[in-house]
């Protein structure tokens, strides 16, 4: 039951915050924003959210994964630089991916 109720939750948060950012979006229209300038606005804004997200996620891991690991085994851990790459950079494109589409939606209107 608690599964069934979470796409409604986060669904209904979504509404949420797309009407918010509708009138955010639409205020700085009427100041005279031209679309791609609150769009690249958008942009730089999750790629910042999404960069400070990476680093802060990363220092928790690192706090507490490090000595954790030479605790049991003596060893420091190891992550593959291109498996953390790989990662954040999905993070960071997801991030402009969930920003860029619904603001497309509500600039084209």
């Amino acid at each position: 039951m608690t599964t069934a109720s979470c796409p409604l939750e986060q669904g209904d948060g979504h509404r949420a915050r797309r009407f918010d950012r509708r009138r955010e979006l639409s205020t700085l229209r009427l100041v005279g924003s031209t679309r791609r300038q609150v769009l690249t606005m958008l942009h730089w804004e999750s790629l910042l959210v999404s960069l400070s997200g990476i680093i802060l996620g990363s220092a928790i891991v690192a706090a507490t994964l490090i000595p954790m690991m030479s605790g049991t085994t003596g060893e420091a851990p190891y992550v593959s630089p291109l498996a953390y790459g790989s990662f954040a950079v999905a993070a960071a494109g997801l991030a402009l991916l969930a920003v860029t589409l619904p603001a497309r939606a509500i600039l084209r209107r």
